[in-house]
């Protein structure tokens, strides 16, 4: 590393740091190209022996040992094997370690690292791999598109839609179907299932069968699973009904909202720039605008 390397990473670090009461420091960054070019600067800015530990908003979590900016050893992994540094050749393990980087850049975020002091003392003849190795090798690796997921999700400002009667003032037990009835003005595709079995009520637009967004039965009966153990993990914190949103990244591209009031939910594909039309009428169907 050469000396102004030295001083351009010194001063990085004095204009960055902040007081902090909290061993953990958060990785802030919207996309995971972003994440991953954190945790490699993370790794480039390691000159004492720590053990970093990477941890997603799901609990998955990359730990490793780093000394002066190589990577010396790995503890834990996100998933896959743990690469073995005594038998693995040097670039297979660079290739190993950024797919592994890349990996837990792509988990859900938001990003948490712990420093720690390493569990045994770094060996004399442990050199590990370079910074400048795994980011080269990272390089060739294409990270995934970023999904935004949220219960609440920003609103922009109002867009005119035009909500059907029937969807307003919607019961428990029926706002799933109004809001489907509701989605027909701006929805590209949509779907109502029952939570109970996932037995499919209407299908229309892309999300019919024999279109390109379709969902088969499989799926959708996974999905409702998978909102069952939702209801029961934030049964305390949440009630019904729930609104799912799911956005690319930049806001650009085809959306996906789901509203689930316990018993079945409706799903609409749409453009993501009309989410302010998914929250008017989410808000129509709750009784939320008065």
């Amino acid at each position: 590393m050469m000396d102004t390397d030295i001083l351009d990473m010194l001063e990085d670090i004095g204009r960055l740091s902040v007081a902090r009461l909290n061993p953990t420091v958060t990785l802030a960054a919207e996309t995971t190209e972003i994440r991953r070019e954190k945790i490699l600067r993370t790794i480039r800015g390691t000159i004492l022996p720590r053990r970093l530990e990477f941890t997603a908003a799901n609990g998955d979590c990359l730990a490793m040992e780093v000394n002066s900016s190589r990577v010396t050893d790995v503890f834990r992994v996100r998933s896959g094997m743990i690469p073995d540094f005594e038998t693995t050749p040097r670039e297979e393990l660079a290739t190993r370690l950024a797919e592994l980087v890349s990996d837990i850049a792509a988990a859900p975020a938001p990003l948490e690292l712990l420093s720690l002091q390493p569990d045994t003392a770094l060996e004399v003849d442990d050199v590990g791999v370079t910074f400048s190795e795994i980011a080269k090798a990272c390089g060739t690796i294409e990270l995934p598109p970023e999904t935004v997921v949220s219960l609440v999700p920003d609103t922009p400002a109002p867009q005119e839609t035009d909500i059907p009667a029937s969807a307003a003032g919607a019961t428990a037990g029926t706002i799933a179907s109004a809001f489907f009835d509701g989605a027909e003005r701006f929805a590209l595709g949509r779907a109502e299932v029952s939570v109970d079995g996932a037995a499919i009520s209407r299908l229309e637009g892309v999300c019919d069968v024999g279109q390109p967004m379709h969902a088969d039965q499989d799926l959708l009966r996974q999905f409702a699973q998978d909102l069952v153990g939702w209801d029961g993990d934030a049964a305390t914190a949440l009630d019904h009904p729930q609104l799912i949103v799911m956005r690319p990244s930049g806001g650009k591209g085809d959306a996906l909202a789901v509203l689930h009031d316990g018993s079945q939910f409706a799903l609409a594909i749409h453009e993501a720039r009309k989410l302010g039309a998914v929250v008017n009428l989410w808000k129509s169907v709750t009784g939320s605008e008065k």
